[in-house]
Order: C-alpha cells, then sequence, then structure tokens
C-alpha cells in the first residue's frame, strides 16, 4: 500500500477491475448465476428483462473470457441453451466483489477519519 495516498492505490484497484465483470449486465448474468451455477438462457432472460440479442452478445463476451459455459440439450424434448458458471467464473465474481468491498471499506474508515 502506498504509505503517502492509500485512496491512490484504491482507485487504482478500481481502474483495474475486469471491464468485462464491472459492466452492469454482464455482472447480473454472472450474479443470477453465482448461487444457482447454471440456468436456461430464457430464464435468465426474463429474470435479468433482456432481449435474446442483448443477452447473446453479453454471453459471447463472457463465454469468449471463460466465465461461463454453453451447451445446448433437450429439456422436455424442447431444444434448450443452458448456461454454466465455470470454476474460472466464480473465482473471477469473488475475487471482483472482495477487492471492490475492501475499497469501499477503505474508502469509508477514510470518511470516517476525515468527518470527525
Amino acid at each position: 500500500m502506498n504509505v503517502a495516498d492509500p485512496q491512490k492505490d484504491d482507485i487504482q484497484t478500481v481502474l483495474e477491475l475486469d471491464v468485462d465483470l464491472h459492466n452492469p449486465t454482464r455482472l447480473s448474468i454472472l450474479m443470477f448465476l453465482l448461487p444457482r451455477g447454471r440456468a436456461p438462457f430464457t430464464i435468465i432472460q426474463k429474470a435479468l428483462g433482456l432481449t435474446s440479442g442483448n443477452l447473446s452478445s453479453h454471453i459471447k463476451k463472457l463465454q469468449n473470457k471463460g466465465f461461463i459455459e454453453v451447451r445446448k440439450k433437450f429439456i422436455d424434448l424442447k431444444p434448450t441453451t443452458v448456461l454454466y458458471l465455470s470454476m474460472k467464473g466464480r473465482k473471477s465474481i469473488v475475487e471482483y466483489a472482495s477487492n471492490l468491498t475492501s475499497v469501499l471499506q477503505n474508502m469509508l474508515i477514510d470518511e470516517g477519519k476525515i468527518n470527525r
């Protein structure tokens, strides 16, 4: 940590957050999958209120980063696209949340010192 300016380190941490996770829609997709592990495309689409095209474009970015896996399967004789949160995705979202929480805690502690 930078002794001269601890907030500089916190701001640098925020600047280094993975933009693919920091995007609100992609973050919402990963947060939806985090407790479930997997979910059908249509369930995620309805839950997040996205168009199929919008969801598809975000899925491609998450898939390219290795955060999710996409599998096609038949459920009740209907072709279904199912998204799975990968181990890399799980680790990345936990690390993202930890980093952001740490920065916010540091800033709130600093704010408490300033406001006293």
